[in-house]
């Protein structure tokens, strides 16, 4: 696990930039779901990551709490589902990306993903709104995302746990 403070929007984009960098890096590392409250920077740092990848140019990256899922034309596509108003019966090819490796697959609100849904392999990645900064709680489940966890560890000042 690593626990980091995002100061800012600068620090946010460079999350994303990191994590757009990672998708491409690490072959089998092409699922996020990130957690967290209303304002607390998840679509932030999706558009910091859709941004960062090639083609991220052509990608007008938005909440498609409405609409329910975004596909973005970048290297990996990106599929950018938001479960915030989320009916009770979605239908199945909704979620035909999570365990597609050809598609990077981006889950707001995945507090509300069922489990049946729950990829193998992800990285976990919760945000919440402190005083002066934003605090982002990154866990690894799978081999991928543990490689990419520990390459933020080598890169980022992550904050030590407290046992």
């Amino acid at each position: 696990m690593a626990v980091i403070a995002l100061e800012n929007l600068a620090a946010t984009q460079r999350l994303g930039r990191f994590l757009a960098a990672s998708v491409q890096q690490y072959p089998g590392m092409h699922v996020l779901l990130l957690r967290g409250p209303l304002g607390s920077g998840k679509t932030s740092l999706v558009r910091s990551l859709v941004e960062a990848l090639p083609n991220g140019d052509q990608a007008e990256v938005a909440s498609p709490s409405f609409t329910l899922c975004h596909y973005y034309p970048t290297l990996p596509p990106v599929a950018h589902h938001d479960l915030y108003r989320t009916p009770e019966n979605l239908p199945d090819e909704l979620f035909e990306g999570l365990e597609n490796p050809g598609v990077l697959t981006i889950v707001e609100w995945a507090e509300y993903l069922l489990s049946l849904y729950t990829p193998q392999h992800y990285l976990d990645i919760f945000l919440q709104p402190c005083i002066e900064y934003r605090h982002c709680t990154i866990q690894a489940h799978g081999v991928p995302a543990g490689k990419v966890l520990q390459r933020l560890h080598d890169v980022w000042p992550v904050k030590p746990q407290k046992p």
